[in-house]
């Protein structure tokens, strides 16, 4: 792939912004050259990095090959739903032919907001933590008590060191 030299104006990072909707889809903004605009929408997290970078290319009008992933600054902020420690139940899987995710749709587990995924690490009775996107989560299930009995148990035999 050929890049080519950049212009003055165009920037070597973009920032961009997630905001989060009340639906619970995203809109993806960045900053262009008459201040921050709207590049587009979407209801998987996976979107908005690619988002941002096609959005980032349409508005400084060169091609999307000149903004890599490390040239988008993300800001992808804690959704206002949701907080740590709560829990939640998975209702999706990024590939739900993929038995090793499918799994786990349906099971309570956790939650903790990871910054860096912009995404949530929740921990499931039986099958430990893994980093889900807000939209594979419902932050209102009904929980049971032998849930929550059978997750204190869990986490009490954890080993602390693995």
């Amino acid at each position: 792939m050929r890049h080519r030299k950049r212009m003055g104006d165009e920037p070597s990072t973009v920032r961009a912004r997630v905001r989060h909707q009340p639906d619970r889809s995203y809109v993806v903004l960045i900053d262009g050259p008459a201040g921050e605009v709207e590049v587009g929408r979407t209801g998987k997290t996976r979107d908005v990095l690619s988002m941002a970078r096609v959005g980032a290319a349409r508005t400084f009008g060169v091609p999307v090959e000149e903004f890599g992933s490390g040239d988008i600054a993300l800001t992808f902020p804690r959704p206002p739903y949701g907080r740590d420690g709560q829990w939640v139940r998975i209702i999706a899987a990024e590939n739900p032919d993929d038995p090793s995710e499918a799994v786990e749709v349906g099971l309570l587990g956790k939650a903790y907001w990871f910054d860096q995924e912009a995404a949530w690490f929740v921990t499931v009775t039986g099958m430990g933590t893994g980093v889900h996107p807000s939209e594979h989560l419902d932050f209102a299930p009904t929980v049971t008590d032998e849930e929550v009995a059978a997750f204190a148990i869990y986490i009490a035999n954890a080993d602390p060191t693995t």
